[in-house]
């Protein structure tokens, strides 16, 4: 496998791990809402923990300090998307930290946070979808046609040195994440999720 193609494989894989990680979150917390479900505090502790530490520690500044650079170095096209995006990733972690304050909140069973939870966890699922659709339609393709085999080469090795534990082995604590994410897989129903297949 070239380097383009590895980068772009791992790229796409952390889109797709955290937008599952988010569709199960929304499921969960829009039954919460409805009181179809009980919170699992320690599931939903373990979601915004594994956003706070992969998606928005790793993969968001290695497209800011790696791949985005690269672009600008070889064409300024995308100039204004690379602006708007790395604005999107400076906003995300506020929403984020919203998100923790809500849960505690939940937690602390004060009176309509689940509610406000879920309309939060709704907001910030659109936000990152809009987010990685833009991504994936509008930079990657360009950065195929315009970057070489030496950018793609330091792409590859930045990203693949995040060690997404949903992507593969050799992070810390990855088993204990596999199987974190099994199981919010499998809260998430079909056809985006497994339901009851796992």
């Amino acid at each position: 496998m070239n380097s383009q193609q590895q980068a772009l494989d791992i790229i796409k894989g952390e889109h797709r791990t955290l937008a599952a990680v988010i569709d199960a979150l929304k499921h969960v917390a829009d039954d919460m809402a409805l009181g179809k479900l009980t919170p699992d505090y320690k599931l939903l502790w373990s979601i915004v923990y594994y956003i706070d530490e992969f998606p928005e520690a790793m993969h968001h500044p290695k497209e800011d300090e790696v791949l985005f650079p690269r672009i600008r170095a070889r064409s300024h096209e995308l100039d204004a998307t690379l602006d708007d995006l790395t604005r999107q990733h400076a906003s995300s972690r506020p929403h984020l930290e919203a998100l923790k304050n809500l849960l505690g909140r939940m937690e602390a069973e004060i009176p309509g946070a689940a509610r406000e939870f879920s309309a939060k966890v709704t907001t910030y699922a659109a936000f990152n979808y809009r987010h990685m659709a833009q991504e994936e339609a509008e930079v990657l393709p360009r950065a195929c046609e315009i970057l070489g085999t030496q950018d793609w080469d330091e792409i590859a090795l930045a990203f693949a040195a995040n060690k997404d534990p949903l992507l593969g082995p050799g992070a810390p604590n990855s088993e204990w994440f596999r199987q974190f994410y099994r199981r919010i897989v499998a809260l998430v129903p079909e056809p985006w999720g497994m339901g009851a297949r796992i």
